[in-house]
């Protein structure tokens, strides 16, 4: 007789409810996060950043390891190179490998969090903080800074990570931790704080410090290095101005910092919408005391929870807050006053720091799941976070959306596109597209010139300016400063040869201005004017020319023989637009 074996059950691998409502609470602000990104544009130092990236590559070292305006982010520099070169201007391929490593870090921070508490519902909560806080959501749509912040978040988790993962299983791990750490302090000087986050971190989970001596050993060693090369390469820390520096506006910086910024934040707010530049609005009062109140109750809450452990945590985030509130004040308090701690930038890094210390307070590593009660609070909490962070969402990421420079950048494309002999007269952008205090890097050409086709001060017969919103104006004359003596030719004015004529000017003029020079020829050709090549067109036409420096005559002659040119009108000034 034969025996017929039973099948063996099969093990359904679908994923659980846990795990369904993680890559929920995941996925909704990054959905939001790359909606909002990939309809923004380029603004302030982006255009700073990418002009000079055109302009060096991605292997200039004077250009990656420059200090910039008291950073210093190989890092970014390298990865704006690269995407310049490969599509200048494309705000979607410059947001994407942002977008990623976002995806990349918070599909870490899911793993950290169940290697150290396991699966259960409660790290739901700390997880949602993370990924649906505004301080991670709004300010990274601006490319400049998210270039530095995301690669620090990402750093930051893969290395805590990788640094469990030693402390549980041993092995090779503490490789992955000094090299997500190197890959932070490439891209932003805040990634500095990760060894101690690791030292922190090993002592919530109940280990001793010396049981590794040699690997904290080697933390130390590549935080010394970095901080003497940072130093070393910088030299614009310490920022200087009119505001003072007292007791008084260091606590009101501190106060903006926690009540109008950071605590907001953390629930999904503020919900007073945008403030000037990249602040938020003050929340009101009663908000503000509102959040103060809600967390005390969660520190509190936390050290009955927690003990000594979630005294530990609440330290950890306090200092790394103390550490947040002492850089500011130094490098930007006397420059822009307690209004920057209405900032979101300068506290953005805390949103993971804060929902690694909370799950630290309130849960206990290793320890099994808090009952039937937790799934539900877990949920619901999950829940109003979310809903909260889409509404501050909204309210708060146009203002970083940068719709003017859009604008601008999308008329000069259109424009040349429709006419590929366009030839635009270089003058400054408006200052929330780049600022006036950014000097030379504010004007048009630094701004548009790396959109395929365009030209910028170049000698023609017919020239263009950008108005503010980027639409081309055709230049009919310039209003004068100066103009040129008359010729002394009837119906000609100066005869123009080989030889060089200086044409002297009835007033000396400096600076930056546009030359327009009428000429008749009958015949075509190329000729030098201020030793700057340009062709005369048969008949009768104007030359514009942009010029600067100190002249007091301009100099033209034919650069090869032909026919005379009769110069009738020398005129410099500012350009007279239709």
């Amino acid at each position: 007789m034969v025996q017929i074996e039973k099948p063996a059950p099969r093990v359904s691998r679908r994923p659980s409810a846990l795990v369904f409502a993680a890559f929920v609470a995941g996925l909704v602000p990054l959905a939001l996060h790359t909606w909002a990104a990939l309809h923004g544009s380029l603004a302030q130092d982006d255009f700073v950043v990418t002009h000079q990236a055109a302009a060096a590559g991605p292997f200039d070292l004077g250009f990656l390891f420059q200090d910039y305006h008291g950073h210093l982010q190989p890092g970014g520099f390298f990865l704006a190179a690269v995407l310049t070169w490969w599509a200048p201007l494309n705000f979607g391929l410059l947001m994407a490998p942002l977008l990623l490593m976002r995806a990349v870090a918070t599909v870490l921070f899911w793993c950290l969090l169940v290697r150290c508490f396991g699966r259960r519902w409660a790290i739901l909560v700390p997880f949602t903080v993370f990924t649906a806080s505004t301080l991670l959501l709004v300010p990274t749509l601006w490319w400049s800074y998210g270039i530095q912040l995301v690669p620090v978040v990402l750093a930051t988790a893969g290395a805590l990570h990788a640094h469990v993962r030693f402390l549980q299983d041993g092995g090779r791990w503490w490789l992955g931790a000094f090299a997500w750490t190197l890959f932070g302090l490439a891209f932003y000087e805040k990634a500095a704080v990760i060894p101690v986050l690791l030292a922190g971190v090993t002592v919530l989970l109940g280990r001793s410090l010396r049981e590794h001596a040699r690997y904290w050993a080697v933390h130390a060693v590549l935080l010394a290095g970095f901080v003497t090369v940072f130093f070393v390469v910088t030299s614009s820390q310490v920022g200087a101005g009119a505001q003072p520096m007292s007791a008084g506006t260091v606590a009101d910086l501190t106060g903006r910092m926690l009540g109008d910024t950071l605590l907001p934040g953390l629930a999904g707010g503020p919900w007073s919408g945008p403030g000037a530049g990249a602040t938020w609005a003050p929340s009101p009062f009663v908000v503000v005391v509102a959040l103060l109140a809600a967390a005390v109750a969660v520190v509190v809450a936390g050290v009955r929870a927690g003990g000594r452990r979630a005294w530990g945590a609440w330290a950890l985030l306090g200092a790394v807050f103390a550490v947040d509130v002492g850089l500011l004040a130094l490098t930007r308090l006397r420059e822009v006053g307690p209004g920057a701690g209405d900032d979101p930038r300068y506290v953005a890094d805390l949103a993971l720091v804060a929902a690694l210390c909370g799950a630290f307070a309130f849960l206990s590593p290793g320890a099994p799941s808090g009952g039937r009660r937790e799934r539900p609070i877990a949920v619901v909490l999950c829940v109003l976070l979310l809903v909260s962070s889409a509404v501050g969402f909204a309210r708060l990421a146009p203002a970083l959306r940068f719709e003017h420079s859009a604008q601008y950048l999308g008329n000069v494309r259109a424009a040349v596109a429709e006419d590929p002999e366009l030839v635009f007269y270089d003058t400054f952008v408006p200052s929330d597209v780049v600022h006036e205090w950014f000097g030379a890097d504010s004007r048009a050409s630094r701004v548009a010139g790396l959109l395929p086709g365009t030209h910028f001060d170049q000698p023609t017969n017919r020239m263009h300016q950008l108005d503010a919103t980027g639409t081309p104006r055709l230049i009919t004359g310039v209003e004068p400063v100066s103009r040129g003596l008359p010729g002394p030719v009837p119906n000609c004015g100066t005869t123009i040869g080989e030889t060089l004529v200086r044409i002297p000017l009835d007033t000396p003029v400096l600076g930056r201005h546009l030359l327009k020079l009428d000429y008749y020829t009958s015949d075509g050709g190329e000729g030098l004017v201020e030793r700057t090549p340009v062709w005369f067109q048969p008949g009768l036409h104007s030359l514009y020319l942009p010029v600067d420096g100190l002249f007091d005559h301009i100099g033209v002659q034919l650069s090869s023989p032909g026919a005379p040119v009769c110069v009738a009108k020398v005129e410099i000034g500012k350009p007279v637009t239709q």
